[in-house]
């Protein structure tokens, strides 16, 4: 039985509640069919030709409940498949999926979100390049640099805590992160 049929009207908003709870109760698959029964019924509306929209909301609920069931390379897909549907992915959705990679220790790949994030005028949050740099500093990456540059150019200013691990990681000894911005900074 469908929601009008039961004279109950689902807008958006209600949508997304409903996959959130259903989400939280570890019920992902019931979420997913009712993203996809909404999305496709009819309803009358003020032109008699309604449809409920999913938004970025509702995908990012999605995948959040993917990556907290450990569920990773689904809520990347999922990720894709918003563009696919017509639904373009805002900052929120980048973040869930970057937030998974980052708990993952799958750099490089977060290191891709955040240039496609950049790319796409959408902005990475500070908190993501602070978990990135400490990552590469943990790993001995060379990346350090690449993110530093990003984060500053960003407008973001690294904190105390941040620069104590990145110098602790560039003068660390022989498997030294290279960090040319660090020495631009101590030369000038």
């Amino acid at each position: 039985m469908k929601a009008p049929d039961l004279g109950i009207e689902i807008e958006t908003c209600t949508l997304n509640i409903l996959i959130k709870g259903l989400c939280e109760n570890e019920k992902l698959e019931f979420a997913f069919q009712l993203l996809d029964e909404f999305s496709k019924q009819r309803f009358d509306g003020e032109d008699g030709n309604g449809r409920i929209e999913t938004d970025a909301v509702s995908f990012n609920i999605l995948i959040s409940g993917l990556r907290k069931q450990g569920r990773l390379e689904e809520g990347v897909k999922l990720l894709e498949t918003m563009k696919m549907r017509g639904c373009y992915p805002n900052a929120g959705s980048y973040q869930e999926v970057l937030h998974g990679l980052l708990y993952a220790e799958r750099l490089i790949e977060a290191k891709e979100v955040i240039g496609r994030m950049v790319f796409e005028r959408v902005n990475p949050s500070f908190d993501s390049f602070k978990k990135l740099i400490h990552g590469f500093c943990k790993v001995k990456m060379k990346e350090v640099d690449w993110a530093l540059k990003q984060m500053v150019r960003l407008g973001f200013v690294p904190k105390m805590g941040m620069w104590t691990r990145i110098v602790d990681c560039v003068f660390a000894g022989k498997n030294t992160c290279d960090c040319s911005l660090l020495g631009e900074i101590i030369n000038s």
